[in-house]
């Protein structure tokens, strides 16, 4: 084979591998920009949303800490490090206290 031949068939590899490697690279920032505009989407959809009956959660004031409370099926949700700040404080009947959270 004429090297010239050879030299083009080698730059012709060559770019076209390079061009591959670029439309893979964007189709994989295009799946990440999809995957992240779905979970805002998702989140959007369920921003305090009852986990257990879709129902619209609303924000109560106990003892300095803004928990969520469901206004359909009264579920109490915490969360991260409510619980530890709840169980944190030293006044006696933690639990005593916390039921006054669960009553209409």
């Amino acid at each position: 084979m004429d090297p010239t031949k050879k030299r083009k068939a080698a730059e012709d590899e060559y770019f076209a591998k390079i061009e591959f490697e670029k439309k893979q690279k964007a189709l994989k920032e295009r799946d990440l920009r999809i995957a992240m505009e779905e979970k805002e989407k998702l989140k959007a959809l369920h921003w305090m949303r009852c986990p257990k009956c879709g129902m619209e959660m609303i924000e109560i004031d106990f003892e300095g800490i803004q928990l969520d409370k469901c206004s359909g099926c009264l579920g109490l949700f915490f969360d991260d490090g409510e619980v530890q700040q709840l169980i944190d404080k030293t006044k006696p009947g933690f639990l005593r206290r916390l039921t006054t959270v669960f009553k209409d």
